[in-house]
C-alpha cells in the first residue's frame, strides 16, 4: 500500500498544524511513559490514546492497517518467546520440556503491546508532520545544519531511488529477465544490469545535486543560512506544551510515589 518512506498524510486537522516539536515532546514523553508502566490495562490505555489522536488526525483506516500488519509478527513471537523460554506461574499447557504458562503468557502481550503503542505514538508524528518540518524541528532544537540538511536529503531522495529500482527491475522484466529463476547466485548476477542502472542514476543525481549546494554557497564561511518556510510556536502550541509537561508530571507522581501500575494486572 505504502511505496515509499514519505508516510505523512496531508489534512486540516488541528493535530497537523501543532507545531512540530511541540508533537516530537509528546512522542518523547509518551514513549518514557509507557517505558514506565508494567500494567496490561494502563498500556491499552496508552494504545487507545495514540490511536485517537490518529483518528482526530483524520488519518486514513488504511495506513492504521499498515502498521498493524507490520506489528503482526512481533506481537505473535514476542509472547511465544518468553512464554517458551521463560515460564512463570501456573502451568497452561505442558510438552516435553517446554511449560506454557498464564503469567508468562501474560507478560509476553504486555511487552508486545507495549511496543505497539511505542509504534502508534511514534506514527501519530510521522502521520501528521511531513518531512520538512520534521526536519525543519530537529534544526530548531539543536540539530546541526549540515546533519539536518543530510536528513532531509536521505528522505527526499530514497524514496526516488527506490521508485527507481521497481522502475529498471520492471523494464528488464519485460525484456524476459526472469529475477525469481535459478539458484542464489544465479538470481544475484541478474540484477546486475538493475544495479549498473542505479549507480549511474545515483552518480549523475549526486553530481547535480553537488552543483546545487555549491551554488547556495554551502560551506561558506560567514554565511548564516535562512529558509523559505520556517515554523514557530503558536499561543495554543504553548498551551498544549503546558498541558503535555502537567500530564507528564501528574503520571510520574501517580507511578513513581503512589506506585499505580507497577503490577502486571493489578492497579
Amino acid at each position: 500500500m505504502i511505496s515509499n518512506t514519505d508516510l505523512y498524510v496531508e489534512r486540516a486537522s488541528w493535530v497537523h498544524g501543532i507545531d512540530p516539536r511541540v508533537k516530537l515532546i509528546y512522542v518523547i514523553l509518551g514513549i518514557v511513559t509507557i517505558l514506565l508502566f508494567q500494567n496490561v490495562f494502563v498500556i491499552l490505555l496508552g494504545l487507545l490514546v495514540a490511536h485517537l489522536v490518529i483518528f482526530i488526525a483524520q488519518v486514513p483506516g488504511d495506513r492504521v492497517v499498515w502498521v498493524w500488519r507490520r506489528m503482526i509478527p512481533l506481537n505473535i513471537l514476542i509472547p511465544l518467546l518468553i512464554t517458551l523460554f521463560h515460564p512463570e506461574g501456573a502451568v497452561l499447557l505442558e510438552i516435553g520440556f517446554l511449560r506454557l504458562t498464564w503469567m508468562a503468557l501474560l507478560r509476553g502481550v504486555a511487552l508486545a503491546l507495549r511496543l505497539d503503542c511505542i509504534a502508534f505514538i511514534v506514527f501519530s508524528w510521522v502521520f501528521t508532520t511531513d518531512q520538512t518540518k520534521i526536519v525543519r524541528s530537529l534544526v530548531k532544537l539543536g540539530l546541526p545544519y549540515n546533519a539536518g540538511l543530510v536528513l532531509a536529503i536521505s528522505l527526499r531522495y530514497i524514496p526516488m531511488f527506490y521508485g527507481l529500482f521497481s522502475t529498471v527491475s520492471e523494464a528488464q522484466q519485460a525484456r524476459a529477465l526472469n529475477l525469481a529463476q535459478g539458484r542464489l547466485p544465479t538470481r544475484l548476477k541478474k540484477y546486475i544490469p538493475i544495479l549498473v542502472a542505479m549507480m549511474i542514476s545515483a552518480l549523475r543525481t549526486s553530481d547535480k545535486l553537488a552543483r546545487a549546494l555549491e551554488s547556495r554557497a554551502l560551506g561558506a564561511e560567514g554565511v548564516r543560512r535562512t529558509v523559505y518556510r520556517d515554523i514557530a510556536c503558536r499561543p495554543v502550541d504553548y498551551i498544549l506544551l503546558g498541558m503535555l509537561v502537567l500530564a507528564f508530571a501528574v503520571i510520574l507522581y501517580l507511578r513513581l510515589v503512589l506506585g499505580v501500575g507497577a503490577n502486571l494486572i493489578a492497579l
